[in-house]
């Protein structure tokens, strides 16, 4: 873990030192996730265009997106495409965490399903 824990590393001022007493797990960004099924690309920009406009009204403001049909280098994630929404859920008493929406196209999702056992073997 401290390999991947970049903001634990190194820094000057407060901002580090802040940064320095929070536990690895800190850096968790998704600790709540759940996959949308859609058939088709024009059903998944319906899905995360209506999650953008009406995020705020249900609750879960969506505060990044992550579109991986746009990325050039498709090798980070082994040709696998999908949108990623991050959402803030806020509970009772205060309590917020950052979750994940996976937005899949179903017959690509069939196919990651497949990816994943090679990626296992790999």
């Amino acid at each position: 873990l401290v390999e991947y824990a970049g903001a634990h590393a190194s820094g000057e001022g407060d901002a580090s030192k802040e940064l320095e007493r929070l536990p690895l797990t800190a850096n968790i960004l998704d600790p709540i996730r759940c996959s949308v099924m859609c058939s088709g690309p024009q059903e998944m920009v319906e899905t995360a265009g209506w999650l953008l406009t009406h995020g705020n009204e249900v609750g879960l403001p969506v505060v990044r997106v992550k579109n991986k049909f746009s990325m050039e280098d498709s090798s980070e994630y082994d040709g696998y495409r999908d949108l990623m929404l991050c959402v803030i859920f806020e509970g009772v008493q205060g309590l917020r965490i950052v979750g994940e929406i996976q937005i899949h196209d179903v017959r690509l999702f069939q196919l990651k399903l497949q990816m994943h056992k090679l990626y296992k073997v790999k």
